[in-house]
């Protein structure tokens, strides 16, 4: 059974230039042995960078680099990362992919609690009206309709 994942592995097809990009967004380099393979520490999960001699195409990767401050990692890389487009909020978050040299597509995000916990409350209101409830606040009522923690 899976139980942590241990490692994300990027294609790269100029290795030099990637562990430069990842030194860039301040990943923690292990090691890097030229040509061959490269390591970066990520929190608990490692990033291997493996050289491949295929061109570079765009490749969603699927996982993202959290961040505490979007806007400020942006208005700090924008000229020397290659950013897909400005910062853009969504309703979890906000959200900007890059492309590392490699043509591998990832994706930064800042989280925003706040914003999920009143989508949820929404959602969960919109659910007791349906269901012809009266809407009421969960946490105050006594009633016993779905509750959302805040």
């Amino acid at each position: 059974m899976i139980t942590n994942v241990g490692m994300i592995i990027l294609l790269e097809h100029d290795l030099d230039a990637a562990v430069e990009f990842y030194k860039k967004l301040g990943l923690k380099l292990i090691f890097h042995v030229k040509g061959s393979w490269a390591e970066f520490a990520v929190g608990t999960i490692k990033l291997g960078l493996c050289p491949t001699p295929k061109d570079p195409h765009d490749r969603i990767t699927g996982f993202v680099f959290e961040v505490d401050d979007l806007q400020a990692v942006y208005n700090q890389l924008k000229e020397s990362i290659n950013f897909k487009s400005a910062p853009v909020e969504k309703v979890h978050g906000i959200m900007a992919s890059i492309q590392d040299p490699g043509g591998n597509i990832v994706d930064l995000y800042q989280p925003t609690p706040d914003k999920v916990q009143n989508l949820v409350k929404q959602v969960v209101k919109k659910e007791q009206l349906a269901d012809g409830k009266k809407a009421c606040n969960p946490t105050t009522c006594g009633c016993k309709t779905k509750k959302v923690d805040a």
